[in-house]
């Protein structure tokens, strides 16, 4: 994006303030891997120049996106891009919960025992009232939100699990390694929401911004159901890419509606 693209961004007018304007132009770039990890971004003075706007609005926005853990400002060096974006792939079985994330942090936020709603019953394939723990998690990763989990897991296939989900324990290594329970096939849904009131203060975001919202079911080698959760993502903390063959017919997309 050259000067005039990058002007041509900024509204004076408009109600946002030009520093939010600036660092949301900043952001795109960084998402899009116009600045990746590690580049130094132009200097304030040739910033300024390039949006049109004066140095301590820069100076400010630098400031905030280094708050956010985008950006790392060194004296006497410049300003470098610290942000790299986890990228996941769409029909990878696993997630980020499979314990392999370095510096991945767990935090229940509640759990319960709830009954079963229609949903859930069509789900699992139990009958609505059959009682569920509904376990709620927020997920950080090197000290940054990063995502918001909802899990269920019915007691008849989970006897005492209640008990045994604590913070930082592996919902998926405790269902596999305790359970016994194999899981052979993941259906998934992908799509995007914009985070309310208390996901937004969860997620140390503002409301309204765009969130990767997945839902996925595992069944076991019976092809029945035996996992279901939903996780919401910060669509600035990640990335998901997907892979098919030629002669694959099983990935669809579906626009709302359909």
């Amino acid at each position: 994006m050259n000067s005039l693209e990058r002007q041509s961004v900024i509204q004076f007018n408009h109600v946002s303030p030009l520093y939010e304007q600036v660092k949301q132009s900043l952001l795109h770039d960084i998402m899009n891997e116009t600045y990746t990890y590690g580049d130094r971004l132009p200097s304030e003075a040739e910033l300024s120049e390039q949006y049109g706007v004066s140095r301590i609005t820069i100076r400010r926005t630098i400031s905030e996106l280094a708050e956010e853990g985008y950006l790392s400002s060194q004296q006497g060096r410049g300003t470098f891009v610290k942000y790299h974006a986890k990228t996941q792939e769409l029909r990878a079985f696993n997630n980020f919960e499979d314990g392999n994330a370095h510096h991945l942090e767990r935090k229940i936020l509640s759990k319960e025992c709830i009954e079963a709603d229609a949903g859930l019953a069509e789900i699992f394939e139990i009958l609505p009232g059959a009682r569920i723990v509904k376990l709620r998690r927020l997920f950080t990763e090197a000290g940054k939100e990063y995502s918001i989990d909802n899990a269920y897991f019915p007691e008849t296939l989970y006897p005492g699990i209640f008990e045994k989900l604590q913070d930082n324990v592996s919902t998926l290594d405790l269902v596999k390694n305790f359970y016994k329970m194999n899981f052979y096939k993941a259906y998934k849904t992908l799509g995007v929401i914009r985070a309310g009131d208390t996901e937004a203060a969860l997620l140390k975001c503002v409301p309204g911004e765009p969130l990767f919202s997945i839902t996925k079911v595992y069944y076991d080698r019976m092809d029945k159901p035996v996992h279901y959760s939903q996780y919401l993502i910060l669509g600035t903390r990640c990335k998901y890419t997907l892979t098919v063959n030629n002669d694959e017919a099983d990935t669809k997309v579906l626009f709302q509606g359909e």
